[in-house]
């Protein structure tokens, strides 16, 4: 038995595949998921998501906040504002939140 992610935005779904563990920047602190997890419901901060697959990991997202559920091996991110973390390219305005991203993005933690 597998862990689905799914995460979707507004303009596409990001990502929907099985999965062995994902790593999600809560706003109380990151948190892992891994199959048969409790249903879980809580917000996003600004952060990175971590992607694992056969014991790699597989893919990273830089996510501006969000809502996850998970619920019976089902794992739903639901953002407005995310990008894969090897797509991101700084910007010329000096506001707070692309500061924060290019912080997130100068250390990758669970790599």
């Amino acid at each position: 038995m597998s862990l689905n992610l799914e995460i979707i935005s507004p303009q596409k779904i990001f990502f929907n595949d099985e999965i062995d563990l994902c790593i999600l920047p809560g706003v109380e602190g990151d948190f892992g998921i891994l199959t048969n997890h409790m249903p879980f419901l809580t917000t996003l901060r600004i952060g990175v998501a971590y992607v694992y697959k056969n014991k790699k990991l597989v893919e990273t997202f830089l996510v501006n906040g969000g809502v996850v559920e998970v619920h019976e091996n089902k794992c739903t991110l639901l953002t407005e504002d995310i990008i894969k973390s090897g797509d991101f390219k700084k910007e010329d305005n000096d506001s707070e939140v692309e500061k924060e991203k290019i912080k997130v993005l100068e250390k990758l933690y669970y790599s």
